[in-house]
């Protein structure tokens, strides 16, 4: 089955706005790593006009498209590209594209994810060295998390293995387990048990070690402030934030909790705070956003009948959440920085949604059950098999592993669906968060199946939403979410491994 001709105009979400310098960084990033490499497609040299107060720019171009089919070999007419770079917005269109004519469209709809991936690499890239200051404020003292070298390397290491919904966690002691036993030989069995117990049991406090600040009822509210700063600045902030950042982020602190302020007095005592311990950052580039990421975690919750797990908020610029726990009553979400930063409202619950599929699922449960078993099964039961083997009975229980993740993170999109009754919001949430994988996916013939054979616990990102978008168009109620799961990720697996 084909894929769908891409939308061409497109409006390109940018999150927080576009200082002067961003609009001027993103127009000769376009220029100089798309424009001026496909000079031999273009019909003429692309034109640029900047705006009066030089803070906005279009591009234009002419590009010759095919015809509308009526002779073999005919051009069309020709379309003219329009990309647009303001401070509030990013868009490309198409003045006078045929919609009829499906070549011309998708050649134009390529051309468009084109510019979005490269939209989209720049605003990663420059995202990349912003310092983050997260605080979170409620009836109580607030909590604040800054920038650290010795914080973000503990924490990276922890976001790696509580990533996804645990499957990494659960190798970990997969691959202790086996080294006690050589170790300990037949008596590392009950040292193993208690280690994976206690583990499993406490995977929702040690979920929260990936972030200081946990908004609760007292402390609800969270409030991000973005710097940009340049590489050298973040590596020294880091390097020495035992000494800088403390005072820093008290005078941060003291500023965002005087009363009265709206955000342009509070983005001008941010940048004056900043200045005074040795930041100078642009006019404007401050971002500062503040989500009551409480109410709106329990507000999903509410809708899954379930108690409201425990929130950590991650230090990373990355559009993601996770969630582990033994049961819904030990369970806990992280959520990133970057995600309060992009995701609005109603695409932030749906994520949420996701996460508290896993919870209600009981996904760590299953998971930790499937590799203890597998650990058991290699060592007492079947240990023939395992010999025999060898090094291909661990790619096999790997590829179990990762197989039933990708089943579970289906069921998890599914129970969102159920509860929350937003596909096609969780859909747009996902094409935010993976489009550049999406756009691979797209335009890379074969990589849909490496994405399913791959040891991933998520399935392919263009399945997840091709499914979520036929749920919205289709309306109709799911009765067997797991069920339905199952038969899909069979089917996908099925359609990609036969190249349709």
């Amino acid at each position: 089955m084909d894929e769908p001709p891409a939308e061409a105009d497109r409006e390109i979400p940018v999150q927080g706005g576009l200082s002067p310098q961003a609009v001027r960084g993103l127009a000769e990033f376009v220029k100089t790593h798309y424009l001026d490499t496909r000079v031999g497609l273009l019909d003429q040299p692309y034109q640029e006009s900047w705006s009066g107060a030089g803070d906005s720019v279009e591009l234009s171009w002419d590009v010759s498209t095919p015809g509308d089919g009526t002779k073999a070999g005919a051009s069309g007419p020709g379309t003219s590209a329009r990309l647009s770079v303001g401070p509030n917005s990013v868009s490309i269109s198409f003045p006078g594209l045929d919609a009829k004519n499906v070549e011309a469209a998708k050649l134009c709809g390529r051309m468009a994810d084109d510019i979005e991936i490269m939209v989209t690499s720049f605003l990663t890239s420059a995202k990349s060295t912003n310092l983050y200051f997260i605080f979170s404020r409620g009836t109580s003292q607030a909590v604040r998390d800054v920038p650290s070298s010795s914080a973000t390397m503990r924490r990276d290491a922890m976001k790696r293995i509580f990533a996804g919904n645990m499957v990494n966690l659960y190798l970990v002691i997969m691959a202790v387990s086996f080294g006690l036993f050589f170790l300990l030989g037949n008596s590392a069995i009950f040292v193993v048990i208690a280690l994976q117990l206690l583990v499993l049991f406490f995977s929702d406090r040690l979920a929260l070690e990936m972030g200081k600040v946990r908004p609760t009822q007292e402390r609800p509210s969270v409030t991000v402030v973005s710097v940009p700063v340049s590489p050298e600045t973040k590596e020294l902030v880091t390097k020495y934030a035992k000494n800088i950042v403390p005072d820093t982020s008290e005078r941060l602190e003291k500023a965002l909790s005087e009363d009265g302020q709206d955000d342009s007095q509070t983005r001008v005592a941010v940048q004056d705070v900043l200045a005074r311990s040795g930041f100078k950052p642009a006019p404007g580039e401050v971002s500062i956003v503040t989500r009551n990421v409480y109410g709106l975690v329990k507000g999903v919750a509410d809708r899954f009948r379930l108690p409201v797990p425990k929130i950590v908020i991650m230090n990373n610029i990355a559009d993601n959440a996770a969630a582990t726990g033994v049961s819904p009553s030990r369970a806990s979400i992280s959520i990133t920085a970057g995600s309060l930063e992009d995701l609005d409202d109603p695409e932030l619950s749906s994520v949420v949604g996701h996460e508290m599929g896993h919870i209600m699922g009981r996904d760590s449960l299953i998971l930790f059950s499937l590799t203890f078993i597998l650990y058991l099964g290699g060592l007492y039961l079947w240990l023939p098999v395992l010999l025999y083997l060898g090094i291909f009975y661990y790619l096999l229980i790997f590829a179990i592993i990762y197989a039933v993740g990708k089943v579970l993170e289906t069921r998890a999109d599914t129970e969102s669906v159920v509860k929350l009754g937003q596909p096609a919001i969780l859909a747009d949430a996902l094409t935010n968060i993976g489009f550049r994988q999406l756009y691979y996916e797209r335009y890379s013939p074969g990589l849909k199946l490496v994405d399913w054979l791959k040891f991933d616990p998520h399935p392919p990102i263009y399945f997840r939403i091709q499914r979520l978008s036929r749920f919205a168009a289709l309306g109709s109620k799911i009765t067997h979410p797991s069920l339905v799961s199952i038969r899909d990720c069979v089917s996908g697996f099925l359609q990609a491994l036969v190249g349709v």
